[in-house]
């Protein structure tokens, strides 16, 4: 395991350790209607103290402690580190880590920062706040902080300041001077004089609800344990310099209007990324995404259920090659086109636009268990091919259009290698007919690339048995509401690195860039690691003016222990 994914477990064990059961926080809205308005980043902490209370019922906890990792984890360096760093926040500030984490930090905390302007490249802004549940703890570790730190001498001074009737502190250290604001279950923390006073301004003004509540709540950012918002009319992005601000990146920047990334885990680890935007003001290629959710595509009922990684879509294809038009310079996209058509026409003898309007919405790829533990896992291709007006039967017109420039690469390569020649091979699995090249030795066991159209799909697939394997599964439909994009399951690759672990070896210790005996130990660490997940999904929710992309993680059932 590398060291970045072992700190991130480490860091994950350590969050969640030793939490007493708590009931879910309500979202504070008053510590957030404290946060400046003009904020381009702002990272909010929610619900700690409940969240690692579920954690420690949940199956990742119980499956975590049944897996080889956990002894690995307990021995692991960061965490004897951890420990120690335990030990002194004991010492010095009589806390442990669950005290600290549930009475001072369980509630929420807040961070807003706001990025310096190019006129004033000084003015860079930002604030810590925070709403503990016990304000004894608080004060108390505030008070040892500055304390110890006077002692030691790193604090050189502590001085009350008071802006219209309300006090607070600034510490003046040998490099750099911080203010902060304590009263009762509040603090607020920064370094910059005039942000201080302006969180006093707004605190005394009593506002109730910031402008971006709405958004927060709209976005799902209430529940999340961890919610990063982004502000694009905040944010200067460098489009180049020939850019210019009627051009379409820039343009479609000024669209969007809130970013949201969140993080939550509880019986699943969900990932989210929310977009709001003025649609109408979006490339047409993703407006659909901000006004619906687009339906799923069919490949879901037809690709195996067993599988170790698929993704299944539906993408207007002509719409998205007029869509990536807005990444290259005007001049170019003629260029292009050119190109593009030439090569087409040379290949296949046909013409782009008539491809990019004949083919999809539905497409997508589904990766195969090996059926044997030597083999090569299985792949297949799968894309949509629409009746023509002027060709019906366009996709059986493209089927023998592949069929002739297969036969014509065949017959290339059987000329240089006349002792080792491919064999085009037909066969006919019910109505569908399948073509698929043979070789005793070119292709890996089990290999047999194949084509053929089925069910008004165009098919490549890396064995004839793969494409009888396509077919539609009646009563199997996605068990979400959001559309399914990709699925992959962690066990199936944990079993594919498991079978090939003697090739994933030798090519991790090629050119003794590692040492077999660290190649060994990574790899299965990273198999170990896989065995703790059941499942890892990505989909998409649309609505009026929000898109929304979510990856969740499902942990493995946790083993049945015999009585």
């Amino acid at each position: 395991m590398s060291t970045f994914t072992r700190r991130c477990v480490v860091l994950f064990a350590w969050l969640g350790l030793a939490s007493v059961a708590s009931a879910q926080t309500a979202f504070r809205h008053d510590l957030l209607a404290l946060v400046p308005d003009d904020f381009a980043v702002c990272i909010v902490v929610h619900d700690w103290r409940g969240h690692a209370a579920r954690w420690e019922q949940s199956d990742w906890i119980k499956v975590f402690r049944q897996s080889p990792l956990h002894k690995t984890i307990l021995d692991a360096p960061e965490m004897k580190q951890l420990g120690r760093w335990h030990d002194d926040l004991k010492k010095h500030f009589d806390l442990d880590w669950p005290t600290l984490r549930d009475d001072v930090l369980g509630d929420t905390v807040i961070l807003a920062y706001k990025p310096p302007s190019q006129k004033n490249p000084a003015d860079e802004q930002g604030l810590f706040l925070l709403h503990a549940r016990k304000p004894e703890r608080l004060v108390h570790l505030v008070d040892r902080l500055n304390d110890r730190q006077t002692k030691s001498g790193e604090l050189k001074s502590l001085a009350v300041l008071e802006h219209k009737g309300t006090k607070y502190h600034r510490r003046e250290e040998a490099k750099k001077t911080q203010y902060y604001f304590l009263d009762g279950p509040l603090f607020a923390f920064t370094d910059k004089h005039d942000v201080l006073r302006a969180f006093l301004e707004r605190r005394a003004a009593a506002r109730k609800e910031h402008p971006w509540a709405k958004r927060f709540q709209r976005a799902g950012a209430e529940q999340a344990l961890v919610t990063m918002c982004v502000d694009p009319s905040r944010l200067a992005l460098d489009f180049g310099q020939n850019a210019k601000a009627k051009d379409a990146l820039p343009t479609y920047w000024k669209a969007l209007e809130a970013i949201f990334v969140t993080l939550t885990i509880e019986n699943e680890a969900e990932l989210r990324v929310v977009i709001q935007a003025d649609a109408k003001k979006l490339p047409e290629l993703v407006r659909d995404a901000f006004s619906r959710t687009v339906p799923a595509s069919t490949l879901w009922q037809r690709f195996p259920e067993q599988s170790i990684l698929t993704i299944a879509a539906r993408t207007n294809f002509a719409g998205t090659a007029e869509g990536l038009k807005v990444l290259l310079p005007k001049k170019d996209h003629k260029d292009l086109a050119d190109e593009w058509q030439r090569q087409l026409a040379v290949l296949l003898g046909v013409d782009l636009k008539e491809v990019l309007l004949s083919v999809g919405p539905d497409w997508g790829i589904c990766v195969l268990p090996a059926r044997k533990a030597s083999e090569l896992p299985q792949a297949l291709i799968a894309v949509a091919v629409k009746p023509d007006e002027q060709q019906p039967d366009f996709g059986g017109a493209l089927f023998t259009k592949v069929q002739k420039l297969t036969e014509i690469a065949v017959e290339a390569y059987n000329q240089r290698h006349p002792k080792s020649k491919i064999r085009l091979q037909t066969l006919t699995q019910g109505k569908v007919t399948v073509v698929y090249l043979a070789h005793d030795a070119l292709f890996p066991a089990g290999m047999q690339p194949a084509c053929a159209l089925k069910d008004g799909f165009l098919l490549f697939a890396t064995s004839p048995e793969v494409i009888e394997q396509f077919r539609l599964h009646e009563g199997k439909t996605p068990l979400r509401k959001d559309t399914p994009l990709v699925r992959m399951s962690a066990p199936e690759l944990a079993t594919l690195l498991h079978n090939r672990r003697e090739q994933i070896l030798g090519n991790l210790t090629a050119g003794q860039t590692m040492s077999e005996r660290d190649a060994k130990k990574n790899l299965e660490s990273v198999i170990a690691l896989l065995r703790l997940f059941d499942q890892m999904t990505l989909s998409q929710h649309g609505e009026a003016g929000q898109a929304t992309w979510t990856l969740r993680l499902s942990p493995a059932p946790p083993k049945r222990t015999s009585k």
